[in-house]
């Protein structure tokens, strides 16, 4: 009895351990506006892995990380998609002065006034978000990432995908 109550406690911890990458089992589907004013969907990008990253124009940390997703996207374009998402209510001519000033390679989104769950409610700025090719929640992270961060993880996905 007390070796089933072992393996069942051992596998619990295993499944547990591998809710960062496998969170949502569901497809995640939002459209937003973007700061040129076009409606987006989530799905649009679908094809590939969807790097989702909330940020703001007033959060060091947001902007410290922006060249890294720049990098990211640049090196590995053909392969995953970048998409920013500003999670506050600054007019949109300042978000989008802001985007352009820094160069940002990514499309940027808008926050809307529904909760993108699972994703929100946040636990704080910057946090991205890694979906599927199909729209499932894989991997979140709060705070800021580096482009070689974000390449191993897209190395950890790629092995599990092979695995």
């Amino acid at each position: 009895m007390k070796r089933n109550q072992l393996i069942r406690s051992v596998l619990l911890a295993w499944v547990i351990s591998l809710t960062p990458f496998y969170g949502s089992a569901a497809p995640i589907d939002y459209e937003l506006v973007d700061i040129y004013g076009e409606n987006k969907q989530i799905s649009d990008y679908q094809g590939r892995l969807l790097f989702v990253n909330f940020w703001a124009t007033w959060c060091g940390p947001c902007i410290r990380e922006i060249p890294d997703l720049i990098e990211f996207r640049n090196t590995f374009g053909d392969r995953i998609e970048v998409i920013g998402i500003a999670f506050e209510k600054t007019p949109v001519d300042q978000i989008r002065d802001f985007a352009e000033e820094l160069n940002i390679n990514y499309p940027v989104l808008l926050i809307g006034d529904q909760p993108l769950i699972p994703m929100e409610p946040l636990k704080g700025l910057p946090s991205t978000f890694v979906l599927s090719s199909t729209g499932e929640l894989l991997k979140t992270h709060i705070g800021p990432v580096t482009a070689n961060q974000l390449e191993r993880w897209l190395l950890e996905l790629d092995a599990q995908v092979e695995n």
